[in-house]
Order: structure tokens, then C-alpha cells, then sequence
């Protein structure tokens, strides 16, 4: 697997090393058994941009914490381009002032929340639904399950951390 990212929020919001960041997504693209063996693409965006794509895409109104889109189904219906876009099989689009917003509702650090949303977009990749109660509740010690494993490995709670540290909700 191959991880390409972009970061594109507001400039408030830390933004980790590169390499940190492919680790990251790399071991919790295993952890959660997303299968993904192409290109993950992974975007931080600002409150706009991310309103902008729930509306367009789900029909949604505001912004939202994460949205994944699984491209590898429609793939296998669709003429072979051979154009490099088309080798992402998963794009995860997640929203730090979302992020920030709700770590401060719910007294978490920022950091855990953003990969906590990363994670979430993972287990989509995998097949894990959410729309129902008891496929929440599956979800969710899903969720919990990956981010025990990723703690072994990396500092969670610092990891988006830097000169510009989020200890409180977008103001």
C-alpha cells in the first residue's frame, strides 16, 4: 500500500511530519483490515471545503468529521484509464476544525480525535457500517480495538502536536 496525503485546513491546525504520518496510516491501514493494497489518499481540509464535499457528495448540509469514499467496487466496472488517479482505491477526508471542536465537547485531546477519524474512514474501507445502533456499537470497539494497537506504536495524544498545539476547540 501506498499513502498520498494533502493538508489543507485552516492554518491553525498542526500538521504532522510526513513520515510520521505514513507510518501512522500505513500500520492503522492493517490494523483495521482495510485490504487496501493500491494507493490510500488521505486529505485534511478546512470547515468549508469539508461542507462543500458533504453537500456535493451525500447531500449533507456543514461540515462534517470524515467522509471515506471506497473506490475499488465501481472500479472493477469502469474501462482501466491507466491514469495514476486511478490507482486510489481509498480517499479519507477529514476535517481538523471538526476535530478540534469535538475533542473540546468531550475533554479529549485533539490528536487522539484526529486519528481516531482516520481510523473510522479505515474501518469503512473494511466493510464496518455505522447507520445502525448495533453496527455502531460493532464500530465502535472496532474503532477502540485499532487504537489500542496503534498505541503501542506511536504517541496518539501528541501526535498532531507541535508549535502550534490544539488543546481547546476552534474558537
Amino acid at each position: 500500500m501506498k499513502t498520498i496525503y494533502s493538508w489543507r485546513p485552516e492554518k491553525k491546525y498542526p500538521r504532522p511530519e510526513k513520515k510520521k504520518m505514513l507510518s501512522l496510516a500505513e500500520a492503522a491501514a492493517a490494523a483495521a483490515g482495510s485490504g487496501i493494497r493500491g494507493i490510500l489518499s488521505l486529505s485534511w481540509v478546512s470547515e468549508p471545503e469539508m461542507a462543500g464535499i458533504n453537500q456535493s457528495s451525500l447531500g449533507h448540509t456543514g461540515p462534517t468529521d470524515v467522509i471515506c469514499f471506497d473506490y475499488r467496487e465501481s472500479r472493477m466496472a469502469l474501462p482501466d484509464t491507466g491514469s495514476a488517479e486511478d490507482d486510489v482505491e481509498v480517499e479519507i477526508i477529514i476535517c481538523p476544525a471538526v476535530a478540534a471542536k469535538e475533542a473540546a465537547k468531550r475533554a479529549l485531546p485533539y490528536s487522539r480525535e484526529m486519528i481516531l477519524y482516520l481510523v473510522h474512514g479505515l474501518l469503512h474501507a473494511a466493510g464496518q457500517d455505522d447507520l445502525k445502533p448495533e453496527l455502531k456499537r460493532i464500530m465502535r470497539r472496532r474503532e477502540a480495538s485499532v487504537l489500542r494497537k496503534l498505541e503501542k506504536q506511536f504517541d496518539l495524544e501528541h501526535f498532531f502536536s507541535g508549535p502550534k498545539q490544539i488543546t481547546e476547540g476552534a474558537k
